[in-house]
């Protein structure tokens, strides 16, 4: 369309001197579906764009879609659960301790994309194997495995359900729950295969690295530590906890 690229620009640098949002019409009679259009100006350091112009789409409910809270998480008499002061303490202490600095989307890759590009990379060289891709976008294990990490999550689940919440659940049923029994044969099982290693000798020579990351796991369940991480995360838990 003649001039649709000059409306464009138009719309956009007026939304953004305004500070106003469009509101649009998105799909097909079929499925149809209200969006808020939101400007984004272009950023530009050090002579290099660093953001696009362009337009944020952001999908709007309807008002059948909308539920009050109330509605939705009330119990039988009608009331609603609050948080606790110290609940929402230790939410935001949890919060703190896994907050990324300086986030922007521009650390991480697109996996799919990444690995699309390795592909290429190796017919166009004629390589017999595709270079391994790193998914940055999963969890942070060795990071969730830090010892303030693990000790804010576990304050936060002790503030919500108790200390005794496993033991208290199998009361109230009369038999194990499913997330116990699991944790106790894992243990169990862990507390077995501990038995045939001489932890003491392999740290004092050096030779924890020797071992596979399942054999290690052994060690950190059977001592109700967190198994997450790497391997060498893995060896410094060991050795933190017999205070080598």
């Amino acid at each position: 369309m003649d001039g649709s690229i000059c409306i464009f620009v138009a719309l956009h640098r007026s939304m953004i001197q305004l500070n106003r949002f469009a509101l649009a019409f998105y799909g097909s009679s079929s499925r149809p579906q209200l969006v808020a259009l939101i400007a984004q100006d272009e950023v530009i350091q050090s002579g290099g764009q660093i953001e696009p112009p362009g337009m944020h789409m952001i999908y709007l409910p309807y008002s059948d879609d909308i539920r009050l809270i109330e509605e939705r998480f009330s119990d039988s008499s009608g009331m609603v659960p609050k948080a606790s002061g110290d609940q929402i303490k230790k939410a935001a202490d949890l919060i703190k301790r896994i907050d990324l600095k300086d986030f922007s989307v521009c650390q991480f890759a697109n996996p799919s994309l990444q690995r699309h590009y390795a592909v290429l990379q190796a017919l166009a060289l004629e390589e017999d194997e595709i270079p391994e891709m790193k998914d940055e976008t999963l969890p942070d294990e060795e990071g969730l495995a830090r010892p303030g990490v693990v000790r804010a999550i576990e304050e936060f689940k002790t503030s919500v359900y108790g200390e005794n919440y496993d033991e208290e659940s199998e009361q109230a049923t009369g038999k194990p729950t499913e997330t116990s029994r699991k944790r106790k044969a894992i243990a169990e099982f862990a507390t077995k295969e501990c038995g045939n290693y001489e932890w003491g000798d392999l740290a004092d020579t050096g030779k924890l690295k020797d071992l596979t990351v399942v054999e290690l796991k052994y060690y950190l369940a059977a001592h109700d530590l967190p198994v997450s991480g790497k391997k060498d995360a893995l060896i410094s838990r060991i050795l933190t906890h017999m205070g080598k």
